[in-house]
């Protein structure tokens, strides 16, 4: 950092210098203004300015430099406190974290679905505080309550099977430790709790009560799947084994199966008064806590903040200011026209025309586009929300951004919005036919979410309508459609049927639906027996 001598030392130097070098161009040009009072014929092929307004613009120039450097000995730091007031509930998140959240019968895998879902709703509970602890044989607190959402975001990334060396699930244990939190910080009226866990392994523990409202998140299948497990530096490694091994191959006789144990998630919900929700393929949980965060009393808390303010070099800058801008002024009248009378009214723009003058140096819209498609990519979705909406102050009439505002919606779980913004895209003047398939193709995505495969078999087909090639919706479709086809498999003996009724049912089957007339150029073994098939191909469109 630079001393305060240092600085004398610079002002000094610098005032002195422009001192001797503007005095003596106002030497040279007194002088020039006297040779040309002695020789009146040689007064207009020299050049030299008025010596009043040369020197009131010597003066001017030393005298903001002046007022510059000593602005610099006025800085004043002040300590200020400022308090803010906020109503804030306490939301603590127990995660399991044991090798068998790594199951992918949930894709990716378990644990990176509680991931996805929680850094979703972490900007809509922002002013709360929250916090993590994990466990698995052990148990710890991995995060603790705080209201910086950034922070949190960060831990949740953090979580990983191999956090927990104590091999197994003690649920117990991490519900003592809440419980502990809570005592520390009672201060705090509204307490939620949310247990996120597969069941396996807690069939001979006593869990302890747990005071606030409670709310359990199952993640997993009762027919369960294998656990895979892979080293996070080499990403080596394959599927759990019996005899505590790895195995590449998902044919090996021995591979371990985790199963979901959905009573028993159930029946620590049902002793603490909570609810339960299967959160593995619904976000119905995750709604349940913003209402009950919403819903929950509340108490006022207040914060002091602590910054410096610097003041006092203000004045002196700005009056350095006015004495530079007098200085320019008056060079403007030592110039030969015409090039002065063009400075003049550039100056005279600057001063009156200044909200033109901002709209042709900023494009404030396509800033918040760039910053919102930034967002988007960094899968910070609340804030390219934000910056997308921002952008609808000054484009409020392109499709295009309309399409933008739905993806997000549609990543942030919103699906009804996003519903409603897509059918605005469908129905404006200015959508072209790639816009409207890749609308079309995104209604699809949200209906398959929402569990309505009518709707979303028409939205897919629309888009095949406007573009044949699509592959991603022809997946998409043949997966929908081979789901449809499981579901109304014919369940008792059609011997015993009468003739009438199986003539009708021949000629059903004889006719096709929309989805399957489009899917008649492909071959049924192109996607679906690819040993990756079903679920995973669909998701990684969505």
């Amino acid at each position: 950092m630079i001393d305060i001598q240092t600085v004398t030392k610079v002002a000094i130097i610098s005032i002195v210098l422009w001192t001797f070098l503007f005095s003596g161009k106002l030497f040279i040009n007194i002088k020039t203004n006297s040779f040309k009072e002695k020789h009146p014929n040689l007064k207009n092929r020299i050049y030299s300015a008025d010596t009043r307004f040369y020197f009131l613009r010597i003066f001017c120039f030393l005298t903001a430099l002046t007022l510059a450097f000593y602005s610099l000995f006025k800085v004043k730091a002040t300590e200020i406190e400022s308090t803010k007031e906020f109503e804030s509930a306490d939301i603590l998140f127990v995660v399991d974290v044991s090798l068998s959240m790594n199951a992918i019968d949930v894709k990716p895998s378990r644990l990176k679905r509680f991931q996805d879902l929680a850094l979703r709703i972490l900007p809509n509970l922002k002013g709360n505080r929250i916090g993590i602890i994990v466990f698995a044989g052990q148990s710890f607190s991995f995060c603790p309550l705080t209201s910086d959402i950034a922070a949190v975001a960060d831990y949740i990334q953090a979580l990983g099977v191999e956090m927990v060396g104590a091999k197994g699930t003690d649920l117990s244990v991490a519900l003592d430790r809440a419980n502990q939190i809570r005592k520390k910080n009672n201060n705090i009226s509204s307490q939620i709790t949310i247990i996120v866990s597969d069941g396996e392994d807690h069939e001979n523990q006593n869990i302890p009560p747990i005071t606030g409202e409670v709310i359990v998140w199952g993640i997993g299948t009762e027919e369960g799947g294998n656990i895979e497990y892979r080293d996070p530096g080499t990403g080596r490694g394959g599927y759990v084994t019996t005899d505590a091994g790895i195995t590449e191959s998902l044919s090996s006789p021995n591979l371990v199966i985790s199963q979901m144990n959905v009573s028993k998630l159930k029946s620590i919900a049902d002793q603490n008064h909570g609810t339960y929700h299967d959160v593995s393929f619904q976000a119905d949980g995750v709604y349940a806590l913003l209402d009950t965060v919403q819903t929950a009393k509340k108490r006022k808390i207040q914060t002091i903040e602590r910054f410096k303010n610097e003041d006092g070099a203000h004045p002196y800058l700005i009056a350095a200011f006015f004495f530079l801008f007098f200085e320019r002024l008056l060079n403007l009248f030592l110039q030969k026209t015409p090039k002065g009378i063009y400075t003049i009214t550039f100056f005279l723009l600057t001063l009156f025309g200044q909200p033109n003058l901002s709209a042709w140096e900023l494009d404030p819209g396509g800033n918040s586009i760039e910053k919102g498609v930034k967002s988007y990519h960094n899968k910070n979705y609340n804030e390219s929300q934000m910056e997308f909406q921002k952008a609808k102050e000054y484009i409020d009439d392109d499709p295009r951004l309309l399409y933008n505002e739905s993806a997000t919606a549609y990543q942030l779980g919103q699906y009804k919005e996003a519903i409603g913004i897509s059918e605005k895209i469908l129905s404006h003047p200015k959508s072209n036919d790639d816009l409207k398939a890749k609308t079309y193709f995104n209604l699809g995505n949200i209906y398959s979410r929402l569990g309505d495969k009518k709707n979303a078999l028409k939205a897919y087909s629309k888009t095949l309508e406007i573009n044949p090639d699509h592959l991603p919706t022809k997946k998409n479709i043949e997966h929908l459609t081979k789901d449809k086809e499981i579901e109304e498999k014919p369940k008792k003996d059609e011997n015993n049927e009468p003739p009438k009724l199986k003539q009708e049912k021949r000629n059903k089957k004889e006719e096709k639906t929309d989805a399957e007339k489009i899917l008649d150029p492909f071959s049924q073994d192109s996607i679906l027996k690819n040993k990756r098939g079903g679920i995973f191909d669909n998701e990684k469109f969505w």
